[in-house]
């Protein structure tokens, strides 16, 4: 099985490090443990398994048997030296009623997930298991039984695992996997969406900063919180180093261990069977951190012995009940029967006004926030329309809004305030589905009843543009607000006919729609994290004889995937403002947010500053002042106290700045939102 080159990577650390302790070994490993007895079976292993057969289990719909005596745990204590525990654990009861739980809840019992950073990656951790380069030692061929059912679970790729991942970034939406998780879900919950775990290993290894780390506790209090909610069997995995404090003290294992303690859950004492190993089990080339070959095999066959004890605790397989396939299978949510007249603020917008949109998401559940309208004169911000607003198009003069709640779109006059229904169903799911034509005198807009449809789906986005007679939209699935599956661009023509527009996506007209900015989506690979680093140019008249590619300058930071993020053209259509996000796919983050600005009349593209920070991955905007002299950029970023913030910074063509300031925090959430639309308009 090929897995991508940035992901088989991910392990570095540094620059200058090969990956020679996460390179697969080419011959699969027998593995019998080093060292004392205790290393040999557990309470709930094998040896409770009745010679030529296998452990009783339940009939098909039968309840799930209890577990053994030999399987229930006596209290523990919570000042027990971490160093003493057993390395393959015990089961207790409170496992099974986890379990139990679990299943009413839905989990699916042939799957588990992993939490943690690169060591956990399945190329490393249990996918050798998969891939045929480690067994289990002839002594225990019961292993294979588990190793049959978690199949699939072996390679799966955690969006919960990753190189850099510490205890905080399991539960920050901004370091959530955007090629698959909802806007706004943690990595956690974006991984229990996908793949809906009845067990998960914990193995979280690293911590920054050794005076902040009883944080660590915090938050992986909070994981274990979250996974036991859901009936879910966390099974911990202690380390062989110390390397989080970088003198010898080892602060996370005692941890690990007084929480697996106190909420009576299964973990792995691996830093004890790794002290039989050479050097601990550490690779002595690296960095005291990374294992060694045969600290990875012994940390592989722990594990393996401490599921396939839980497992068979819970009824082993008579424990699996069908389930649901996850993922993306859900419908989407219809809108309400009628919200009631739009409540209209009239905003003062005399000089200019730009005009957005917001939605938060609750976890992945994306819901509109309102529009807004920012006077640049005055500095000050109006909320137009409320809660379950979203703003669709802004006339040319300013003065009309097409907006929508849910599945009904209206007209709205900044005049007087009113509003004039146009559809009660509207396709509200994809980023924009509305707009007004080139003479603002008739909407264009997706209508659940009557849907533009082509083979692979159905239109969800449309792409507006000045060129009447042609409509491009965006056709596939939906399962929610801003979480749709694509499949392709297309081109309704003047004859009715709809043409594919295979390597076309994001498309951006210039004003006269002589000029097409695009992204090609067959760029998008696994390999690069579905990130485009460069920008096409078409007359779409002209079609790819006009062609013009847009590169950008090299970035250098580590394991860098960078992605076009955004573009907008002046009011003349003779400049491209680029929005460029400088991400690394080792910290799961955006590092800064470039820009650039391409000239049409000399074909030059000038490098205009950067912001750092994660403001790229947090969908900027920008839009051109209406002289094209200068640009506003609005950005949303963290506030010291971890409260989601948009603030607009200035670029003057004119003067020179770059990026600088504008107007600090004009909106504040605690949840994670984030801008919808934009628009510029001066009022006449």
């Amino acid at each position: 099985m090929h897995l991508p080159a940035w992901k088989t990577a991910l392990c570095l650390i540094g620059l200058s490090l090969l990956l020679a302790a996460c390179t697969a070994s080419s011959e699969a490993t027998s593995v019998p443990l080093p060292g004392e007895p205790s290393l040999g079976t557990g309470t709930a292993q094998a040896s409770e398994t009745p010679p030529g057969g296998s452990t009783p289990t339940a009939a098909s719909g039968d309840a799930l048997p209890s577990p053994t005596a030999t399987r229930t745990l006596v209290p523990r204590p919570l000042d027990v030296d971490w160093q003493d525990v057993p390395i393959v654990p015990e089961v207790s009861q409170h496992v099974l009623d986890i379990f139990l739980d679990g299943q009413r809840q839905g989990r699916d019992a042939t799957h588990f997930s992993v939490i943690g950073d690169c060591q956990s990656l399945p190329y490393r951790f249990m996918g050798p298991f998969y891939l045929g380069e480690l067994e289990p030692d002839n002594s225990e061929a019961q292993l294979w039984e588990a190793i049959h059912f978690f199949h699939g679970s072996l390679i799966h790729w955690s969006v919960t695992s990753r190189g850099g991942f510490t205890a905080a970034s399991i539960l920050n939406p901004i370091q959530a996997d955007p090629s698959v998780c909802k806007p706004g879900e943690t990595p956690l919950t974006c991984e229990f969406r996908l793949n809906n775990p009845a067990y998960v290993f914990i193995t979280l290894e690293t911590w920054a900063d050794p005076a902040t780390v009883e944080r660590y506790e915090l938050y992986l209090r909070a994981i274990l919180d979250y996974v036991l909610e859901r009936g879910t069997v966390p099974i911990l995995v202690n380390k062989a180093d110390a390397a989080e404090v970088g003198s010898g003290m080892h602060v996370i294992n005692p941890i690990l261990v007084k929480l697996a303690y106190e909420y009576d859950v299964p973990i792995v004492n691996f830093w004890r069977a790794a002290q039989h190993l050479e050097n601990g089990g550490i690779d002595a080339t690296r960095d005291g951190f990374h294992l060694s070959e045969e600290g990875y095999n012994v940390r592989n066959i722990l594990a393996l012995r401490t599921l396939y004890a839980v497992w068979q605790a819970v009824g082993g397989e008579a424990s699996a009940i069908p389930q649901e396939p996850a993922g993306r299978n859900g419908a989407p949510t219809p809108g309400p029967a009628d919200p009631g007249a739009p409540q209209v603020t009239i905003p003062d917008c005399a000089g200019t006004c730009v005009f957005f949109a917001t939605a938060a998401s609750r976890d992945g559940l994306v819901a509109s926030q309102g529009v807004h309208a920012y006077n640049l004169s005055t500095q000050t911000l109006t909320t137009v329309l409320g809660e379950g607003y979203d703003l669709q198009d802004v006339s040319q003069d300013g003065q009309r809004l097409l907006v929508n709640n849910t599945s009904h779109l209206y007209e709205v006059s900044l005049v007087d305030g009113s509003a004039r229904l146009i559809s009660a169903t509207f396709s509200w799911m994809g980023e924009q589905g509305a707009y007004w034509n080139s003479d603002d005198s008739a909407v264009v807009y997706l209508d659940a009843n009557a849907p533009l449809q082509v083979e692979a789906g159905r239109a969800y986005r449309l792409f507006p543009s000045s060129r009447d007679g042609e409509i491009y939209f965006e056709a596939g699935t939906c399962e929610s607000k801003d979480f749709c599956q694509s499949a392709g661009v297309y081109r309704l023509n003047p004859d009715a006919t709809v043409s594919s527009m295979e390597a076309h996506s994001e498309l951006a007209f210039s004003p006269d729609g002589s000029w097409m900015a695009f992204l090609d989506p067959q760029a998008a690979t696994p390999d690069n994290y579905h990130h485009i680093g460069y920008l096409l140019l078409e007359e779409p008249d002209r079609g790819i004889a006009s062609r013009r590619v847009i590169h950008f300058a090299q970035e250098t930071c580590f394991f860098c995937f960078p992605d076009v993020r955004y573009y907008d053209y002046s009011p003349d259509g003779s400049q491209l403002f680029i929005i460029y996000d400088v991400y690394s796919a080792y910290f799961e983050k955006s590092l800064k947010l470039q820009t650039y600005l391409f000239d049409f009349d000399t074909n030059i593209l000038y490098d205009l500053g950067a912001v750092f920070g994660i403001s790229a991955s947090l969908d900027p905007h920008l839009v051109w002042a209406p002289d094209g002299t200068s640009a506003y950029f609005f950005l949303t970023s963290l506030t010291p106290d971890n409260r989601y913030s948009i603030s607009i910074q200035r670029t003057d063509l004119l003067s020179g700045e770059r990026l600088v300031p504008f107007e600090a925090d004009i909106l504040v959430s605690e949840e994670y939102f984030y801008i919808t639309n934009i628009y510029l308009r001066t009022s006449n």
